[in-house]
């Protein structure tokens, strides 16, 4: 039975850094919707709007209500897995299971700079003020250069979430990447996860790659293998 996912790339990419992946679950027989957000990657000429992380979380609805998808299995990269929660609270009755690839997801109260820390925090706060007009963090912030790495709103970063626990009932799973090599700042909120992981017993899975597995191999076809066990577990 095809099974329905929805892949939500991290800061400063599109959708496009699941091709491969996309390819291969598709290969399985499933729907695969790998969009890209509202001023990132090939969007990025929507900057000048401000979006916010909730605008993230209804363009992914969006996709979910339009093509009527249910029992869908979220998967979410690094600031992607902040969208990912936002969705699971809004419409919990569509969504399966979520799977946070070196990522985090946000509780009450939260926002994302809440989980970088207050030092974390103020810089790129100053890093925006001077780089990015107070509107956008700049794409060095996103790995190594690339044509289709672009700068990033930076309001998504700052909104801080308000949850009624509507959707603490939809089990996860995260897949924690060993090598933090390039990504250093993000110690601090994966050590976060960590806690809450076990604390709401969801399954905690390491992955021998760097912060980005689903763009070199071996790490893609390792992380595609761990999805799809996931998935066949969960069914």
């Amino acid at each position: 039975m095809k099974k329905n996912i929805v892949l939500i790339h991290g800061a400063g990419v599109g959708g496009w850094v699941y091709r491969d992946v996309e390819k291969i679950l598709k290969y399985y027989g499933n729907n695969v919707y790998s969009p890209s957000l509202s001023g990132m990657g090939d969007k990025k000429v929507l900057l000048e709007k401000k979006i916010t992380l909730t605008d993230y979380a209804n363009e992914i609805i969006d996709v979910i209500l339009k093509n009527n998808l249910t029992d869908v299995y979220l998967v979410g990269h690094s600031f992607g897995g902040a969208v990912i929660s936002v969705v699971v609270e809004k419409i919990p009755e569509r969504i399966k299971f979520q799977i946070y690839i070196d990522s985090f997801f946000l509780e009450n109260g939260e926002s994302v700079l809440t989980l970088f820390g207050e030092k974390r925090e103020k810089e790129l706060i100053e890093i925006s003020s001077k780089e990015g007009e107070g509107k956008y963090l700049p794409k060095r912030l996103f790995g190594k250069e690339h044509p289709l790495i672009k700068d990033m709103p930076f309001y998504p970063y700052l909104e801080k979430v308000h949850f009624n626990g509507t959707g603490n009932s939809i089990g996860g799973a995260y897949i924690d990447c060993l090598d933090s090599t390039g990504f250093e700042h993000l110690e601090k909120p994966k050590k976060i996860m960590r806690q809450r992981v076990k604390d709401r017993g969801w399954e905690y899975i390491t992955l021998d790659s760097n912060h980005t597995p689903m763009t070199k191999s071996p790490a893609r076809e390792r992380l595609i293998e761990i999805i799809v066990n996931l998935i066949e577990k969960t069914s």
